[in-house]
């Protein structure tokens, strides 16, 4: 078995990637069936050891997975770019950098925001203005997924009533990728978007995660009206 040093309770993520997935089938007139089986052979393909492998097929593929499972940063990262490999067609990017070009890492992080904020975050929605959400829940979720140490070294900016930056500092994390920022970006969207926010615009132009990046922090820029 592999060791799992970096695990976070991905579970729920993980149900939403699925759910994304057929989601994405019924609307596209896409089979699921066939469409999994790809992204199954993708994942496996990505996870490149005969280790990692395993582990895939038996956490990701063959067991349950429930809401409050932990799972390893590694999985959530080849299944999310196995879903975008397959989902966004040769030629086309798997990440971005901006709202308005979206992708399929993007769609999968709105996806989640408005799953979840309809389901088991909930209580972290409720009642919340945008900007409530950003200054103080967005933290809650975010250290689900990247854990306590990333969590507090998340900062979240002002700028006025609308418009915040948000810093991320996710280096050396197994989980962190560019396709990984697109769901971040997807993320934000669809959590003011579910918060009634209109015109929102979440850019990404600094990314400490790019090949030859010098920068120290992700750097997203959120306006909305």
């Amino acid at each position: 078995m592999v060791a799992q040093e970096n695990n976070h309770q991905l579970g729920d993520f993980i149900k939403g990637r699925f759910d994304f997935i057929r989601e994405r089938c019924e609307k596209a007139g896409l089979d699921f069936d066939e469409i999994m089986e790809k992204i199954h052979k993708e994942t496996l393909h990505l996870a490149g050891s005969e280790e990692k492998k395993a582990v895939a097929e038996e956490r990701l593929f063959e067991g349950a997975i429930l809401s409050s499972t932990f799972l390893p940063d590694w999985l959530d990262k080849i299944f999310l770019e196995a879903i975008s490999r397959v989902l966004q067609g040769p030629g086309s990017s798997l990440f971005t950098t901006s709202s308005e070009r979206p992708c399929i890492a993007f769609e999968a992080g709105r996806f989640n925001a408005r799953r979840q904020a309809a389901g088991v975050f909930r209580v972290f929605f409720s009642r919340k203005t945008p900007e409530e959400w950003l200054k103080t829940t967005f933290r809650t979720i975010y250290r689900q997924c990247y854990g306590e140490e990333a969590a507090n070294r998340l900062l979240t900016e002002k700028i006025n009533d609308k418009h915040f930056k948000v810093y991320m500092d996710n280096r050396g994390l197994e989980k962190a990728s560019p396709i990984d920022c697109s769901t971040v970006i997807g993320y934000l969207y669809g959590g003011l978007e579910n918060l009634g926010a209109e015109d929102i615009l979440v850019t990404h132009a600094t990314c400490a995660l790019l090949p030859g990046s010098l920068a120290e922090k992700c750097e997203y820029d959120v306006t909305w009206r």
